[in-house]
């Protein structure tokens, strides 16, 4: 039986967090089992754009700081490593870490960030999609990784949490290349999988003191949750968040995947939780758009409906009234279909894969999500249909 460690953390006062990550840490069996003197620690946030901590869109500078005090009482030797979405480059990397509350973190607890631009390539003898990868040197090379993620919506994959944010393990611009070849909601959900089985981090430790709802996974609104979760299983971490914020595992591609290849148990009932009690902390109407949409495509991709399927898919539906021209839109698109015009951002959604990446990476939040109506009203007759019962909690 697996463990999840849900421990309450109202604020990111630095005693409060210090307090829910030591609990958290005694949970999953103290920092000794985990971390010896001289070890070489990589701690992977997420850090997906340049964004202040309030934000929400990136794990809390506070986090890391309760972190590092504990590897470094440990004597682990540490770095803190990310990939952000866009170039990566040493001046881009600084930029986002100064906003990102990083810098501060690592000075006030006197570790190191990775500047390094190294790549290493990476088989994967359990990928389904991936058989080999490239991933940044440095997390490569680390003794122990500890995956320190944050819990948000996804404008693709529905819900961000432990899993996925070892996409950032992928060097800057090359994930864009994953999004174009593997369009498909279920094929990209197995190559993130198959992305995080190449670095398997040792412990995962989930922000959910302030997480992400609506357009996630920038753009949406702060939503106060309360808790910092960790497990050694970040499959079943993310099983747990769900069950958290009330959504069913069989419409989240990477869970719902991740179970069928045997990597998460399929019922909540199955986890060994400790700390505080799901039952008593779920919360209720966490805004997650893309679930009606997707629920309904996944229900009538098929037989004489699938001709409809450009109409109820999700388009990227840009505004450009809040378009400052910075182009980044244009950088970050894996299918080279936005150009600009008259310095605002025009794109060929005949060409779309539905990634997402010109919202996530939108500094301006000029890129909203448009979901028909006629999606919704698929979605209101899939569920009359029952189509969604191969889960339970």
């Amino acid at each position: 039986m697996s463990c999840v460690s849900i421990e309450r953390c109202k604020s990111y006062d630095i005693k409060n967090v210090e307090a829910a990550i030591n609990k958290t840490f005694v949970n999953l069996g103290g920092v000794g089992k985990f971390i010896k003197p001289g070890m070489k620690v990589a701690i992977k946030p997420n850090l997906v754009m340049k964004k202040r901590p309030e934000e929400a869109a990136t794990t809390h500078p506070s986090l890391i700081k309760a972190i590092c005090s504990l590897v470094n009482a440990a004597g682990g030797e540490i770095l803190i490593i990310d990939s952000p979405g866009g170039l990566y480059t040493e001046s881009a990397l600084k930029g986002v870490y100064n906003a990102c509350g990083m810098t501060e973190a690592a000075r006030v607890t006197g570790v190191n960030l990775n500047f390094s631009l190294d790549e290493a390539e990476v088989d994967i003898p359990d990928g389904k999609i991936l058989k080999r990868v490239t991933l940044l040197k440095p997390l490569v090379e680390a003794d122990i990784i500890i995956n320190v993620s944050k819990l948000k919506t996804h404008g693709q994959m529905v819900y961000t949490g432990a899993v996925k944010n070892m996409f950032g393990a992928v060097p800057g611009v090359l994930k864009a290349e994953y999004h174009l070849r593997m369009a498909e909601y279920n094929d990209f959900a197995n190559a993130l999988i198959d992305i995080f089985l190449s670095v398997r981090p040792s412990i995962n430790i989930l922000d959910a003191v302030i997480g992400m709802e609506g357009d996630g996974p920038t753009a949406g609104n702060p939503k106060k949750i309360g808790y910092i979760m960790g497990s050694e299983n970040a499959f079943e971490l993310d099983l747990a968040a769900l069950d958290l914020i009330n959504i069913n595992p069989a419409d989240v591609p990477v869970i719902k995947n991740a179970i069928g290849r045997g990597l998460c148990c399929r019922n909540i009932a199955e986890l060994e939780i400790i700390g505080e009690n799901l039952d008593n902390s779920r919360l209720n109407g966490f805004d997650v758009p893309q679930l009606d949409t997707l629920r309904a495509i996944q229900f009538y991709d098929k037989g004489l409906m699938k001709f409809l399927i450009s109409w109820l898919r999700p388009k990227p539906a840009f505004v450009h009234a809040l378009c400052t021209g910075c182009k980044e839109c244009v950088r970050s698109c894996p299918a080279h279909i936005i150009e600009m015009y008259e310095n605002r951002p025009r794109v060929d959604l005949s060409g779309c894969i539905r990634c997402f990446c010109c919202q996530e990476l939108c500094p301006a939040k000029a890129v909203n999500i448009k979901r028909p109506f006629l999606s919704k009203f698929l979605f209101k007759k899939a569920k009359k249909c029952n189509v969604k019962k191969d889960f339970c909690r």
